[in-house]
C-alpha cells in the first residue's frame, strides 16, 4: 500500500512540476452551491488536521487562515486560497509517509526533462513550445527565465539531498541562467553547508563565499541594476508603505494615509495582492508580483500569520541543527534566499516540491 501511495504521490508531483503555464484560476460562480460546499468541506478537513500529527504552527495557521478569510478585502479569493492551503497540508502528511526514493527519483526525472527542454530552447531548435516564435517565450516548460530559474532553485535541495554531486550541474545552470535569485540561493546554500560541516574553516568559507558572490553579481550586473532602479527595491518600498498605511484614498503625499492596523496584524487577505496592490499603489500597471515572498505574506496574512510561519521555520532549523542534518538546512537556506528575491510559492509547478522538501525535513527532524 505504501508503494502505491508513493507512486501516486510522485506522479502528482511530477505532472504538476512539468506543467506548462496555464490558467489555474477557479472561476467566479455566483450563488454556486458546489463552490460553497467545497469551501465548507475544506474547513472541515482543515479542522480535522488539528487531531493529526502536524507541527503546532501548522495547526495554528489552519485555524487562523480560515478565520482571516472572513475579514479579507476579497473573501472569494481568500476562500479559494484556503482550499489549496488545506490540500497542501494533506500532501505534507502524505509526503512524510511516502517512500523517499520513489519521490526523489521523480524529482530527478523532472530535473532532466526541464534541462533537456532548456538546452533545445537555448540552442534555438525548440519546435514544440517556441515553434515559429521570433524569440523564446518558454524556458523548460515554464514561461520566462526568472520563473524557470526559481523552479530550478526549488528542485536543487531535493536533488542534492538525493545525491550531493548534483551540485555540479546545478551550479552550471545557475551561471548559464544569469538569474541572480537562483545564483545567490545556490551560493548561500553551499556556504551554509560548508560552514556547518567545517566550522574550523569558517573564515575560509566566508571569504570564498564573498569572492564567489561578488564575482557572480559582476557577471550578472544587469539584473542587479534593474533591481535597484525600476525593479525589486522600489516595489518593496511601495509594498511596505501600502501594508502599513491605508493608501486607497487620495492624499497629498504619495502612498501615504492613516495607519492600517488591521492590515498590519491580519493582512488584506490571502491571494489579494495581485488585484489590490494596483489600487493601493494608484498604478494600474505595477510590478505583477512582489518578487519577495516574505513581503507578500506580510501584505496578505499580516504579522500574525507571518509570525506563525516564522516560529515554525526557526523551530525546524533548531531541530535539524541539533541532529546535524546540515544538507537539509542548506536546502532550506537555498529555498529561503530564492523566496527573498522571487515568488516560487506562487508558481503552481513549485507547490508540491516545497511541501515535499518540508515534509522530508520534518520527518528527519523527528528522528532524534
Amino acid at each position: 500500500m505504501k508503494k502505491i501511495l508513493s507512486y501516486a504521490t510522485a506522479l502528482c508531483l511530477g505532472l504538476l512540476a512539468v506543467a506548462p503555464h496555464i490558467n489555474y484560476d477557479i472561476p467566479l460562480i455566483v450563488n454556486s452551491f458546489g463552490w460553497l460546499y467545497i469551501v465548507v468541506a475544506s474547513a472541515l478537513l482543515g479542522f480535522f488536521l488539528l487531531s493529526r500529527d502536524m507541527p503546532l504552527s501548522f495547526k495554528f495557521l489552519t485555524v487562523y487562515l480560515w478565520l482571516s478569510c472572513f475579514i479579507s478585502l476579497v473573501p472569494y479569493l481568500s476562500f479559494n486560497a484556503y482550499i489549496l492551503v488545506v490540500l497542501s497540508m494533506y500532501f505534507f502528511l502524505i509526503f512524510k509517509v511516502c517512500d523517499q526514493k520513489i519521490i526523489l527519483d521523480m524529482v530527478q526525472a523532472v530535473f532532466w526533462v526541464q534541462v533537456c527542454f532548456g538546452i533545445m530552447q537555448l540552442c534555438g531548435v525548440d519546435t514544440l513550445m517556441n515553434f515559429d516564435r521570433p524569440e523564446s517565450v518558454f524556458l523548460g516548460t515554464i514561461m520566462q527565465y526568472m520563473r524557470f530559474s526559481s523552479h530550478l532553485a526549488i528542485l536543487a535541495p531535493l536533488l542534492v539531498y538525493k545525491n550531493k554531486w548534483y551540485i555540479v550541474p546545478i551550479a552550471i545552470l545557475a551561471v548559464v541562467s544569469q538569474s541572480s535569485s537562483f545564483g545567490l540561493a545556490i551560493i548561500c546554500g553551499a556556504a551554509v553547508y560548508f560552514f556547518l560541516n567545517y566550522p574550523k574553516r569558517s573564515l575560509w568559507t566566508a571569504g570564498l563565499t564573498l569572492v564567489i558572490g561578488a564575482g557572480y553579481l559582476v557577471w550578472d550586473n544587469s539584473s542587479v541594476q534593474i533591481a535597484f532602479t525600476v525593479g525589486r527595491i522600489p516595489v518593496w518600498i511601495d509594498i511596505i508603505r501600502t501594508w502599513l498605511m491605508d493608501t486607497s484614498g487620495k492624499f497629498v503625499l504619495p502612498l501615504s494615509g492613516p495607519i492600517a492596523w488591521k492590515s498590519i496584524f491580519f493582512g488584506r487577505g490571502m491571494d489579494t495582492f495581485l488585484p489590490l496592490f494596483p489600487i493601493f499603489k494608484h498604478d494600474l500597471n505595477p510590478f505583477p508580483q512582489a518578487h519577495c515572498a516574505y513581503l507578500q505574506w506580510l501584505w496578505e496574512i499580516g504579522l500574525i500569520g507571518f509570525g506563525g510561519l516564522s516560529v515554525y521555520a526557526i523551530n525546524l532549523f533548531r531541530r535539524l541543527y541539533r541532529i546535524k542534518a546540515y544538507i537539509l538546512i542548506s536546502g532550506l537556506v537555498c529555498i529561503g534566499i530564492n523566496m527573498m528575491f522571487a515568488f516560487p510559492d506562487r508558481l503552481t509547478q513549485n507547490m508540491l516540491l516545497i511541501i515535499c522538501f518540508l515534509a522530508f525535513c520534518e520527518k528527519k527532524a523527528r528522528v532524534v
